[in-house]
């Protein structure tokens, strides 16, 4: 056996979860959540319907959507009192979107256990919206086939375009469990050419030749597998097609091959579209993946060919960059080695839908001592063309027991004759050790507590009635946002997409000599604040009334009767009245 395989019983047993920081008060009977590292649909499954059953008043689940091969989608839901969870502002937690990252959907369900359990004074009123396992085909071939770092969904595809699908998937030759990486020195005629050359530092470490200084290619790196098609191409044609965090809206990368024909095409991207367009209270969202939006905040003033934001805009990015120092405040994180959001979940909600939402690759490379410098008078070892992998390495070897890289091993291959099977194993870098997966969930819970707490605040001020004339009244108010978020980023209102703030009076048109009777604010900044004044005609005991709607809501309403104030109940009886005085009104 692969000596790397032996160690990979310790480096995925499942270890007690932290629970430093967790008040004695929350201590229950009932143990506290273990995070662990090979769960598959079936077991994910059991586990949320015996949280649910186990906090009915604070917890619901449902199916939301299937994948392509008909394995659930679960909506964990919680709240202080579950029943109210929709009338309430909501935040969405999103993980597992990556088949690889399995301490997403841990994470997601130590988050949701850590809430429950007791509930933080910061999300008192707040919907928490949980989706552990967004992309659960890929998951479950992780949690229970060869492993691979893969994230296409179950739809068949046919990556080569030559008209058979999934036809030529990448393979385990090695037997070990694993699909790492091959090489092989010399030609290797009719496939690839040499590209590659091991990195002086290390010859583990592959690198492009420098050309300048005379290198010359050695190497033919492949995923690990064998040409099924004799095509000229390894491994090239995969099992399942669609990566969901390629195929959102927003700069669709629509040339890649796993990004899908058009966008929202994959029924994971789809429902969650379908999911957050139906939720107008959903102030903000959590993703937890491939992607970094708090270490490295995105450059604001990058914008698409057509003038939309790369991700945020530059009016939005004083509060977004606020959120994100919060983010490394409460997390310590301040390394993170974030993929590319072409077509991402986080950058269709920041620059289409306007809700902020923020990415956490859950954890960095984490810091490694100093390396023993050489005896004095030792030449110094060549430095590592690639300082990320080499630390990488690094941590493997020293902290972890070389358990991220399979050595490079030579194997028998059907038609290259002889190769080397090794490299990084799939999930190392992307994944913390199982027993700090609960201490990151309870940072990134702290996380949610700040980005509940920042979220916008509308506010309609009691509205100030002078009286000009027999009938006629002034009327001022005003609306404020009291929150540190916008109401709506920038990209949400250039679409025209997100539910408005409508600020509305009560007195019919033809009785309005000033001002508009309804006014649409399509978004309001952190701190901001709109005026309105109206003069309107109205009759002896006749209720006004001044209001703010959102999504059909009332949000906030003041009414009065010959410039007094009164309350809902009597401003109603009156408006009554008066509509039987008159026979009708507008």
């Amino acid at each position: 056996m692969n000596p790397v395989i032996a160690l990979l019983p310790a480096l995925f047993a499942t270890i007690p979860a932290h629970q430093d920081s967790m008040p004695a008060a929350a201590a229950t009977a009932t143990p506290a959540f273990a995070p662990v590292e090979a769960r598959d649909t079936a077991s994910l499954t059991a586990h949320l319907e015996s949280f649910a059953k186990a906090n009915a008043g604070r917890a619901s689940l449902r199916v939301a959507a299937k994948s392509p091969v008909d394995r659930p989608i679960h909506l964990l839901t919680l709240a202080e009192d579950v029943s109210t969870a929709d009338a309430q502002p909501a935040i969405l937690v999103l993980a597992g979107m990556d088949g690889h990252r399995w301490s997403t959907t841990e994470a997601a369900l130590a988050l949701a256990d850590r809430i429950v359990r007791d509930w933080p004074s910061g999300l008192e009123g707040i919907t928490v919206h949980v989706v552990a396992r967004g992309n659960p085909d890929p998951a479950e071939a992780f949690a229970r086939g060869t492993r691979r770092a893969y994230s296409g969904d179950g739809i068949s595809h046919d990556n080569d375009k030559d008209g058979p699908g999934d036809e030529d998937p990448p393979r385990d030759l090695n037997g070990d469990g694993l699909v790492t990486q091959m090489r092989k020195s010399g030609e290797a005629m009719p496939w690839t050419k040499p590209a590659m050359v091991s990195d002086p530092a290390d010859a583990r470490l592959m690198r492009a030749p420098k050309a300048a200084e005379g290198e010359l290619p050695t190497w033919t790196v492949w995923t690990e597998g064998i040409d099924a098609d004799a095509d000229g191409r390894i491994g090239e044609d995969w099992v399942g097609g669609i990566d969901p965090e390629r195929n959102f809206p927003h700069r669709w990368p629509e040339f890649e091959d796993e990004a899908g024909v058009y966008p929202l095409l994959a029924p994971e991207s789809k429902w969650l579209a379908d999911f957050v367009i139906a939720r107008p209270r959903l102030v903000g969202a959590v993703v937890l993946g491939r992607h970094d939006t708090v270490v490295n905040v995105p450059d604001a003033r990058q914008r698409t060919p057509h003038g939309m934001p790369w991700m945020i805009d530059e009016a939005d990015a004083a509060a977004y960059a606020e959120l994100a120092k919060a983010f490394r405040e409460v997390t310590g994180q301040s390394r993170a080695a974030g993929a590319d959001t072409s077509g991402s979940f986080v950058a269709w909600m920041n620059a289409q839908r306007g809700i902020p939402t923020f990415a956490s690759t859950l954890w960095g490379r984490p810091d490694l001592p100093d390396a023993p410098k050489p005896p004095e008078g030792t030449p110094a070892p060549p430095a590592p063309s690639d300082p990320e992998e080499a630390a990488w390495l690094r941590y493997s070897d020293e902290m972890r027991g070389g358990r991220g890289f399979v050595p490079w091993t030579k194997q028998p291959h059907p038609q290259l004759f002889e190769v080397e099977v090794g490299g990084w194993v799939p999930g190392f870098r992307e994944n913390p050790p199982v027993d700090e997966v609960a201490g990151l969930a309870a940072k990134h819970a702290q996380f949610l507590e700040r980005l509940a707490a920042a979220r916008p605040k509308v506010t309609l001020a009691e509205p100030t009635v002078t009286a000009l004339g027999p009938g006629l009244w002034r009327v001022e108010t005003s609306i404020a946002n009291t929150g540190r978020l916008p109401t709506v980023m920038r990209g949400g209102r250039a679409e025209g997409v997100a539910q408005a703030h409508v600020v509305r009076i009560s007195v019919p048109v033809d009785r309005i000599r000033s001002g508009k009777r309804v006014q649409v604010m399509r978004g309001l900044d952190a701190g901001a604040q709109e005026r309105f004044t109206w003069i309107v005609s109205a009759a002896q005991g006749e209720a006004v009334t001044v209001e703010v709607v959102h999504a059909g809501r009332v949000e906030a309403s003041h009414a009065f009767v010959d410039g007094k104030r009164v309350a809902a109940q009597a401003a109603t009886e009156a408006a009554a009245e008066g509509t039987a005085k008159t026979g009708g009104g507008r």
